[in-house]
């Protein structure tokens, strides 16, 4: 199996939506696991995580 993250600071990213649909369209997608931190400077970082085959 293999791994890979994505992640983006804004809220309103369609790139990010665009670039993991895109990334998943041809993988056997086994899990998806998803984390938001929020940074102290009125920002937050989201990250989706993708296990595949």
């Amino acid at each position: 199996m293999k791994i890979k993250t994505f992640w983006t600071n804004c809220t309103e990213d369609d790139n990010f939506d665009s670039i993991v649909n895109k990334f998943i369209e041809d993988k056997k997608v086994v899990q998806i696991s998803t984390g938001d931190t929020i940074l102290p400077f009125d920002d937050h970082s989201h990250t989706l995580t993708v296990l595949y085959d």
